[in-house]
């Protein structure tokens, strides 16, 4: 029996946004009004790596 592998959700919600790129301005605007609700900083860094790993650091620091 074969074991299967199953990918993270930071690497579906990145595989995402590649393919989305458009949907990646909503989804920083979505997770910074999450922030201000629940202040819960593990979860907005992690959210910002992927955006990073995304877009690139370079034009991410240029934005």
């Amino acid at each position: 029996m074969s074991k299967q592998n199953y990918d993270t959700l930071d690497q579906v919600e990145a595989k995402y946004l590649r393919d989305h790129p458009e949907e990646i301005d909503g989804y920083m605007e979505t997770l910074f009004e999450e922030f201000a609700e629940t202040a819960d900083t593990g979860a907005l860094l992690s959210s910002l790596r992927i955006v990073a790993q995304v877009k690139g650091m370079a034009k991410l620091a240029e934005q």
